[in-house]
């Protein structure tokens, strides 16, 4: 079986045996990570090679130094196969595992239920995706792609993190500290996005602090006219008008 950890430090190993550090070099570890990180069909090699050299362009010779340091790499990720000549596929054993595919299907999965409204599996499989998205990709690597791939990453771990505040709030009063953690780190990652303060406004409310859930609600008004020029949505205008109104019950 062969393991292969994309967030946080890089790691690769098969069955149960560290062999990252065998790779070829900072580039042999790349490849690694670039193809694995691949999950929906061949990589171009043209592109790999200029992600391997990235920033610099490629220089005179790149194209045989990439295949020496294919072939290599071939031969030590076995029983990982890389397949094809113009376009390269990491295709793993069955078992394999590779983290960010792992949380990838947990946030698909954690997506669903959570239009299903079936909240435990959405808590569920919104977590084990946040385990892994937690962690910086690549944290030893400040590539160019690998940076622009963290900042799709980024937008990935909040769409966790908003499935697993709505999953807590809807699973009762032992989960509401961690629905105002998770809103909070929303708030906090994407200040113009009103999903965070509409699930932080709520968690607040159930919490029976009806004044800081509105408070919640003017910093919105105040952050998307500073910033924006803009109002509150309908949604959100519809939570404040409801919290409002409310008799004191903390509702959801």
């Amino acid at each position: 079986m062969v393991r292969i950890q994309l967030h946080g430090r890089f790691a690769l190993a098969v069955d149960g045996r560290s062999v990252e550090q065998a790779l070829p070099g900072r580039r042999g570890r790349l490849l690694v990570a670039l193809l694995a990180d691949a999950r929906h069909g061949p990589v171009d090699r043209r592109t790999i090679v200029e992600r391997l050299w990235a920033p610099a362009t490629p220089p005179d010779g790149a194209s045989a130094t990439f295949t020496a340091l294919l072939s290599k790499v071939r031969a030590l990720a076995a029983p990982a196969e890389i397949r094809g000549r113009s376009g390269l596929q990491l295709v793993l054993p069955e078992g394999s595992i590779v983290d960010g595919a792992v949380a990838g299907a947990a946030l698909h999965a954690a997506e669903a239920a959570t239009a299903q409204r079936d909240w435990r599996r959405a808590w569920t499989e919104a977590l084990s995706a946040l385990f892994v998205l937690q962690r910086t990709f690549l944290a030893d690597f400040d590539e160019p792609w690998v940076l622009r791939r963290r900042e799709e990453l980024a937008h990935d771990r909040r769409r966790a993190l908003t499935c697993y505040a709505e999953a807590c709030l809807q699973l009762g009063p032992t989960e509401l500290a961690s629905a105002e953690r998770s809103a909070r780190a929303l708030v906090d990652e994407d200040p113009l996005s009103e999903t965070g303060y509409r699930l932080l406004m709520r968690a607040l409310d159930r919490r029976g602090d009806r004044g800081a859930a509105l408070e919640v609600y003017e910093r919105l008004t105040r952050v998307l006219r500073d910033d924006l020029g803009a109002v509150p949505g309908p949604v959100s205008r519809a939570l404040h008008a409801e919290l409002l109104g409310a008799a004191p019950s903390g509702r959801g």
